[in-house]
């Protein structure tokens, strides 16, 4: 990516601590659990209309961590850290 003049944040892979949507994949799992789904549609139908209501300071408190999060492992040294 360097060609491009993309700087690029070098983290580990798949690193749940760096990566805010997992725990917006959690919340909408959590919304979801407890209903019942008959076919794909509803199922669809209903992760759809729960993610849509993630308040969107959800969102922003996720994304504005990030900071936090990057400081957090880089003093863990890439270990686990409370996020």
């Amino acid at each position: 990516m360097s060609a491009k003049k993309v700087r690029v944040l070098e983290w580990p892979a798949q690193s749940p601590d760096l990566n805010p949507i997992e725990h917006v994949w959690d919340e909408l799992g959590r919304r979801v659990a407890n209903k019942k789904h008959s076919n794909k549609q509803d199922l669809f139908k209903t992760l759809n209309e729960e993610w849509n209501q993630i308040p969107r300071d959800t969102i922003i408190r996720l994304t504005e961590s990030m900071p936090r999060r990057c400081a957090a492992v880089i003093i863990s040294k890439g270990t686990a850290t409370k996020y």
